[in-house]
């Protein structure tokens, strides 16, 4: 566990990092600011990700009658909405890079509020605990924008600079964002294996079930939306993608609980199934083109 805490808190971060950057060099000022314009779609993604979620979960945990423990850190996952991990499945898989960014800049700001009291929530409706420590909101709010609005300026200011290099090194980016989400995948399930194998019944159903309903409901709220494949594509990775980095630091570090972080352990063996997956499907279905998905009215 020491180690899994080590390598979802300290060694993600730095990959996210880059891949931050990289996400900077296929953007433009123009892309962002199209996001907020038109912003039927990134209402669409905030609902999924902010309200929608958090009720999936909380509501699965009482219909599967889960453990105490592994219903609480259900909702805790649900309180981490993607970010910078879900930008990078949407950068791998072309879909809307713009509105994946712009939906984790404004669940940045609202997670500084909503972490604290879905936790808080979901302590009191499972481990019969009334008082949790302090969630030092400023300081999650420091950390998300040294991990999104940073790296993401310094890629958009080299592609301002040298735009020809910055093309070039895309689709290489592209490639090792790819190769590094496998290795992710390995070593968080190699290292969580006899934790996710003790779990599989009483967690595995539950976030499974979690996991599957939410990436349907965001899909499906892209096409009732009206919204270009990219962005219901980037919309289902938002809601079904969870900063599995957060939970296991609110986990770990902010409430001391290990027993807390076996849901998010859990999760994070179906969601890259899953998600893989999806890269897969939506990159045969958007075709092989190198350049980046564009930002569609909305």
């Amino acid at each position: 566990m020491e180690f899994l805490e080590t390598f979802y808190t300290k060694f993600v971060p730095i990959f996210l990092f880059t891949v931050m950057v990289a996400m900077g060099l296929a953007l433009t000022v123009d892309n962002l600011l199209a996001v907020f314009r038109k912003p039927k779609a990134l209402l669409t993604g905030l609902c999924a990700q902010m309200l929608l979620l958090p009720a999936i979960a909380i509501g699965f945990g009482f219909l599967f009658d889960s453990p105490p423990v592994i219903a609480a850190g259900a909702i805790i996952l649900a309180a981490c909405p993607g970010g910078i991990t879900s930008n990078a499945y949407v950068f791998a898989a072309r879909a809307d890079v713009a509105l994946s960014i712009g939906l984790t800049a404004v669940a940045s700001f609202i997670t500084v509020f909503s972490v604290p009291f879905l936790t808080l929530l979901a302590l009191n409706l499972h481990v019969d605990r009334t008082e949790i420590p302090v969630l030092p909101a400023l300081d999650m709010m420091s950390t998300l924008a040294k991990l999104t609005i940073l790296p993401v300026a310094l890629g958009m200011t080299f592609r301002r600079l040298r735009p020809e290099t910055a093309q070039r090194m895309i689709e290489p980016l592209r490639v090792l964002t790819l190769i590094a989400l496998i290795v992710i995948v390995v070593i968080g399930t190699v290292n969580a294996w006899d934790t996710i194998v003790e779990n599989l019944w009483t967690a595995g159903v539950l976030m499974a079930a979690i996991n599957l309903t939410a990436m349907s409901c965001g899909y499906g709220l892209g096409k009732a939306a009206r919204l270009p494949f990219p962005q219901q594509a980037s919309i289902t990775f938002e809601v079904g993608v969870q900063n599995l980095s957060m939970a296991l630091f609110v986990a770990f570090t902010f409430l001391k609980s290990p027993e807390l972080a076996v849901s998010t352990l859990v999760y994070a063996l179906v969601m890259k199934i899953t998600a893989m997956s999806f890269i897969w499907y939506v990159r045969n279905r958007l075709g092989t083109a190198t350049t980046p998905a564009p930002v569609s009215a909305s």
